[in-house]
Order: structure tokens, then C-alpha cells, then sequence
């Protein structure tokens, strides 16, 4: 009779440890995301109604915001954005330096005067598809290959606990 509820009592300590495992384990994985992954943003919507004077020129020297990185100085500093893609509001791909000038480090642009930055609606929408460093982003290369072990430690400890539970091994040695 012993041994049965031993028995018992071991299934239900592993489905409480497999649950609680399956609970934690997102939460995990996605804090570990923040820490080694870039943050991609595709199609962001800039309203660019301000650099506009008129209906057919540009403030060339208004700035626009792509992603506020100069609010974080780590991020001005360690994580410019990157891969930035600019289209008009008629999905019409700008080039850089020809339709805008970028400050990638501060995350803004500002348009230039061409036929392709000319304004099509009242509402003229800037479209931006572009890679940032997220609040808690680790710039340093080793930092972010120790966090990126984090979860592989984590499934690696679920793994023993459900071996050793499931009776597969015996760490107690009895």
C-alpha cells in the first residue's frame, strides 16, 4: 500500500512540475528575446504633415520620428536603428540621401524636397520598416550569448525533473 501512493504521489508532483514548467517557460523565453533579439517593425506609420509647407514643398529641416532612441543614451550611443526602409504614402520606396536624410542614432529623418516626398494627401503618411534595440537589449555580443543559454538551462532542468519523476533515473540514489 506504501509503495502504491509513493507512486501517486510521485504522478502528481509531475504533472504539478510539467504545469508550473509550462507556465514559466514562455515568460522565459520571451525575456530572453528582449535580452539577444532585435526588435524588427515593419509598415510603422509617420504622420509627416508638418514638414510639408505647402502642396508641393518640403521643410527640409523638420525632423520626423522614426523611433525615439535619443530618449535612452545607451541606445543613441550602442544601437543606431538599422535596415531602415522609408516608402510615401503611395508605398513609393524613398532613397536615402536623394528623398531623405537619416539619423539613424537618434532614429529620426528628415525629407528632402523631391518629386517623391511631395505630399498626396492631407494626411500624408510616411511608411518605415526598421530593426531597434529594445529597453534591456544587451549590445555586448558575450552578454547576450550568456543570456541566450538561460533557457536552455531552464528546459534542461525541466527534462531532469520529469526523468526523475517518471523513475527513467534516480538522483536519490535509493
Amino acid at each position: 500500500m506504501e509503495n502504491k501512493n509513493l507512486a501517486l504521489g510521485g504522478i502528481v508532483m509531475l504533472f504539478i512540475g510539467i504545469i508550473f514548467a509550462f507556465a514559466l517557460i514562455p515568460a522565459i523565453f520571451s525575456a530572453q528575446s528582449t535580452l539577444t533579439d532585435k526588435s524588427v517593425v515593419a509598415n510603422d506609420s509617420i504622420s509627416a504633415v508638418g514638414a510639408y509647407v505647402d502642396a508641393t514643398h518640403v521643410n527640409e529641416s523638420f525632423p520626423l520620428t522614426i523611433y525615439a532612441q535619443a530618449s535612452t543614451d545607451w541606445q543613441y550611443a550602442d544601437c543606431p536603428l538599422t535596415s531602415v526602409v522609408l516608402r510615401n504614402g503611395a508605398s513609393t520606396a524613398l532613397v536615402a540621401t536623394t528623398d531623405y536624410v537619416l539619423d539613424d542614432a537618434a532614429g529620426t529623418f528628415t525629407l528632402k524636397d523631391t518629386a517623391k516626398t511631395q505630399p498626396g494627401t492631407s494626411l500624408n503618411i510616411t511608411y518605415a520598416d526598421y530593426t531597434f534595440c529594445q529597453d534591456g537589449y544587451n549590445t555586448d555580443s558575450g552578454s547576450r550569448s550568456v543570456a541566450g543559454i538561460i533557457g536552455i538551462f531552464v528546459a534542461l532542468a525541466l527534462l531532469g525533473f520529469v526523468l526523475e519523476k517518471s523513475g527513467v533515473i534516480n538522483l536519490t540514489g535509493k
